[in-house]
């Protein structure tokens, strides 16, 4: 998109306004011309449109001591919406948020073992439709975003490679999309992960990253300038052991002693229980020393794999995200311990480890945060747009 265009310049500035207007807790159309560097005709032929679409609001008259006192604009948060699916390989979970990424329905299944492309599309297909079914105006819903552990094309949505279930070249976009009366994109659950962690938690942009999704798998992404670099770095398969089996086939990865499908395998070794969870595992912990003696084996391979990343990127920061980032403090506390004392101190002192914002709501709040981006604010364009033309 060229924004010398008239036509472009239009749609970019309407995007920009949006976005303003929906990060901002008090703004008004001179505060809006001001802050973007827009005329004030311009501005005011923008916001008339967005009220008119229903996506702002005006307010009342803002209280000022000198002075015309400015009408204050607002975000109309429930004008549209958005469904976020995070297909995890132990649980799938299925959100509509609205344009503030309030959640406002909630629905989660067990991920079969290994289920194929065609069943997995059909239970997404059926949870969002019974969504809708629910909803006074299922219109407002402008799209669907599906995350998912595997290789991913995102400008098809097509899922390039799924070792552990399977699945090679599956169009899942165009499979779901088939179905169900919005767009739908497909992408890499940490990639979505980052996102998440960009939209709502504190992500600094201008700062290289390294984002390890700590669940069932333990993937990463290397992140700068807030743009994944890479989501296919195996960091999960990283030697840290004698022995073993991994699923990919090693010995000793990372994996086989910190990823959730281990931790729970080991544990029923020693565990009454015919099932398990890892939040189970931890519960145990506080009385079972078999139980803690494990999760602390896996604090400390997580930590000393870390180092070895963190010496090879040399990151400004990492975060710790997925579902096992919210082991009880005593865990995460002796992980980052374990991190700052067996780490050189050229590399403590540059890269800066804490646990992601989002915590184990990471997926599902980071795939909301793509489909918000795709479908209503398209702030990653607005990014581009601004690194490299200036606006």
């Amino acid at each position: 998109m060229q924004f010398s265009q008239p036509a472009s310049a239009r749609v970019i500035n309407k995007l920009r306004v949006l976005n303003l207007i929906a990060s901002s807790e008090e703004t008004s159309r001179a505060d809006v011309a001001r802050e973007l560097g827009l005329n004030k005709v311009s501005t005011s032929e923008i916001v008339d449109q967005l009220v008119a679409e229903g996506l702002v609001s005006e307010l009342g008259k803002r209280q000022t001591s000198v002075g015309r006192r400015p009408t204050d604009l607002a975000l109309q948060k429930d004008a549209k919406a958005v469904i976020s699916v995070d297909i995890g390989m132990r649980n799938t979970s299925i959100t509509m948020v609205n344009l503030a990424g309030d959640p406002l329905r909630f629905e989660r299944f067990p991920t079969p073992k290994r289920p194929s492309p065609e069943e997995m599309c059909a239970t997404i297909i059926r949870t969002a439709n019974k969504i809708l079914s629910r909803m006074k105006d299922p219109s407002i819903v402008s799209g669907m975003a599906v995350a998912i552990n595997g290789m991913v094309e995102p400008a098809t949505g097509t899922v390039l490679s799924l070792a552990d279930w399977g699945w090679d070249n599956v169009p899942l976009a165009v499979a779901l999309s088939r179905h169900l009366p919005f767009p739908v994109i497909v992408d890499n659950n940490v990639k979505c992960m980052v996102q998440g962690e960009k939209w709502f938690g504190n992500l600094p942009v201008d700062k290289s990253l390294f984002y390890v999704n700590w669940g069932e798998h333990i993937g990463a992404a290397w992140v700068m300038e807030g743009k994944v670099v890479s989501n296919d770095c195996q960091f999960g398969h990283l030697p840290v052991a004698k022995t073993g089996l991994c699923h990919c086939g090693a010995i000793g990865c990372l994996e086989t002693v910190a990823s959730g499908w281990a931790l729970v395998e080991e544990a029923l070794m020693f565990s009454k229980e015919s099932d398990l969870t890892v939040k189970q595992l931890c519960t145990h912990s506080e009385t079972d020393p078999n139980a803690d003696a494990l999760l602390k084996r896996a604090c400390e391979a997580m930590a000393n794999a870390i180092i070895s990343a963190a010496a090879i990127l040399r990151p400004d920061h990492i975060l710790i995200g997925g579902g096992i980032s919210g082991l009880p403090e005593r865990y995460f506390n002796l992980l980052k311990d374990t991190y700052a004392q067996r780490a050189p101190a050229r590399i403590s002192m540059v890269s800066k480890l804490d646990k992601a914002t989002l915590g184990e709501r990471a997926g599902s709040m980071g795939t909301a945060a793509v489909a918000l981006d795709e479908f209503i604010y398209k702030r990653s364009l607005l990014d581009q747009l601004r690194r490299h033309q200036g606006i």
